[in-house]
Parts: structure tokens; sequence; C-alpha cells
């Protein structure tokens, strides 16, 4: 579950709360900047790409390591459909 959040909620809404710090700061001293339509859209395209980087690292880092693995496919035994698997290289069927 954190997982989830913190490469899919986190980098989506960053840009949003950064954002709306900038605007906070920026009335406390006297500006009239608001929200817009366009401060929308740059924060929404700009949070679908850091989502979008963020998806793209973890499929990178992550998973199953293919060195030192042998991947045996799904196979029909005795009647018995037997699943997939990834076995150590020395142990191969």
């Amino acid at each position: 579950m954190i997982r989830a959040i913190l490469f899919h909620v986190i980098p989506l809404l960053l840009p949003f709360v950064v954002y709306a710090v900038y605007l906070y700061f920026n009335a406390r001293a006297g500006g009239d900047k608001k929200w817009g339509r366009t401060s929308l859209a740059i924060s929404t395209v700009t949070g679908l790409v850091l989502m979008a980087a963020s998806l793209i690292a973890l499929g990178l880092v992550s998973g199953e390591p293919s060195e030192g693995t042998v991947y045996v496919p799904p196979r029909f035994e005795d009647g018995r459909i037997i699943d997939s698997q990834v076995l150590p290289a020395e142990n191969k069927e």
C-alpha cells in the first residue's frame, strides 16, 4: 500500500502542493496571484510526467533478478497443469 502511495499519488500531487505553497507565501508578501486554468493545467501535466517517471523507475529497479535464475514455463504433466516457476539455475528441471 505504501508503494502505491509513493509511486502514484505523491508524484501526481507534488506540483499542486508546491504551487499552493508558492501562492501562500506570495499572498503573505502582498502578491495577487490565484489559481487559474493555466496553472492547473501545468500542474496536472507536470504531475502526470512525474508519475510516469516514477512508474518507469519502479519498473526498472523492481522485479525478479534475471541473473542466476531459470524460467520454467507452465506445462501439462500426468493430466495436471503445472504452474510456471522461476528457479535458481542449479535447480533446473
